[in-house]
């Protein structure tokens, strides 16, 4: 979306953290270094400690079949809104994010604030220089459905038997409650903006959208998986099938301690087939593995887009920017989800899409390799699989391209901008 605005001759400047300084910059942007680093894995944890989030959770109208979706809500997305939104002023010695990036909007003064739909402080920052903003969603709108279904429930109590039961400091609206002392302490005002934006630009595919009322633009997934020299061993087709194995970068950590199924029960199951499996691991995901098959090479990394148009399927957690390459590249999918943020939901639209199979979660203590093993071979025998990838690639092909959207973004910061 950058590179588009870019290339139709817009200035753009990426903020965020100073740690993703130089992920930015070797992307071709240029970087606005703003806050100080902050652990988002520990704001996760502590979400689930933090009595201000657990109202909110407990006021959600979660069914017994939304486990991984109150854990994505609980413990990712509302963790960083706690993050954002302390229940304590910041200290002296503190450079929170919010006010770094307000520093930086006034000055620079953009007319449109594009914001990760968990970087909170971006919508007030807009709002202090007069920019239109809108959120980007990077997988299904989490946020939007949390917001929409507490309004909802809200607003179908009876206020006054809510309010005797509560002290009479206590608002009735949790997360404006949390929001309200940052926002008098930098001298603005509650509103909805603040949470979803004034419009969303969404990436996944249409089909996968959540029923939130709110203002969707749909915008292609265009993966972006980073970029390396290409290796000489993918300059030509393999000789036979070829399949990835990917767990995401935000589950190494999680496989690396053997959870769910140990990483080298997922290498021994293909050693027996006749493919050629790339698994693209770190030292630490292998620090348990005693052997690696003839048939198996492992990389650290590779580029997805130049891996998969070589592949005959890929084995994945879910994760929607993995999702999206595969889609690219008319891959069919085996996802091996774990719980929590889209990874349930994407193996659910595959599976349903015919574009491959979802397994049970790892947590959920129902799967096996065998099962795995059995679902990869149906998946690299039975043609359908392939036919459903294209599917998805058509649904893909039908949303308009970052570049289509410019247009569309200018004349809503045209009309959005104070």
């Amino acid at each position: 979306m950058a590179w588009a605005l870019q290339s139709a001759g817009h200035d753009v400047r990426v903020a965020s953290h100073p740690d993703m300084a130089d992920t930015i910059v070797k992307a071709g942007l240029t970087a606005v270094a703003v806050g100080e680093k902050e652990d988002l894995a520990g704001a996760v944890r502590a979400a689930g400690e933090d009595e201000r989030l657990r109202r909110i959770v407990d006021a959600l109208p979660f069914g017994p079949g939304d486990a991984n979706f109150r854990t994505a809500i609980g413990h990712y997305v509302l963790g960083a809104f706690g993050l954002y939104y302390p229940e304590h002023p910041p200290g002296p010695d503190r450079r929170p994010m919010v006010d770094d990036l307000i520093g930086f909007a006034r000055s620079w003064r953009p007319d449109l604030v594009l914001w990760d739909p968990l970087s909170f402080p971006s919508p007030i920052a807009a709002r202090a220089c007069g920019a239109a903003h809108a959120r980007v969603l990077w997988a299904i709108d989490h946020m939007g459905w949390t917001r929409s279904r507490l309004l909802g429930r809200l607003e179908g109590l009876d206020r006054l038997d809510s309010l005797r039961s509560r002290p009479p400091e206590d608002p009735l609206d949790p997360m404006a409650s949390m929001m309200k002392p940052t926002l008098r302490r930098l001298g603005h005002d509650f509103d909805e903006e603040l949470i979803v934006g004034q419009w969303t630009v969404d990436l996944m595919p249409p089909r996968m959208r959540l029923p939130v009322d709110l203002r969707y633009v749909p915008v292609q997934m265009v993966p972006y998986t980073g970029a390396d020299v290409l290796p000489e061993w993918l300059y030509e087709r393999p000789s036979r099938p070829r399949v990835c194995l990917t767990l995401g970068l935000s589950s190494r950590h999680f496989f690396a301690k053997n959870y769910g199924i140990p990483v080298g029960d997922l290498l021994d199951m293909v050693a027996d087939l006749d493919i050629e499996l790339v698994a693209t691991l770190n030292d630490a995901q292998l620090a348990s593995v005693d052997r690696v098959p003839p048939n198996v090479r492992v990389v650290d990394y590779v580029p997805l887009t130049q891996l998969l148009p070589t592949c005959s399927a890929i084995v994945h957690h879910g994760g929607a920017g993995t999702f999206a390459a595969a889609v690219s590249a008319r891959v069919p999918q085996l996802v091996v989800p774990t719980e929590g943020a889209e990874r349930v939901e994407v193996g659910a639209h595959v599976a349903l899409r015919g574009a491959g199979l979802s397994m049970p979660t790892v947590e959920s203590g129902l799967l096996t390799v065998d099962d795995v093993k059995k679902s990869l071979v149906r998946i690299l025998n039975e043609p359908s699989f392939r036919t459903g990838a294209g599917e998805l690639y058509a649904d893909l092909a039908a949303v308009p391209s970052p570049r289509d959207a410019v247009p569309v973004l200018e004349d809503l910061t045209a009309e959005y901008r104070r």
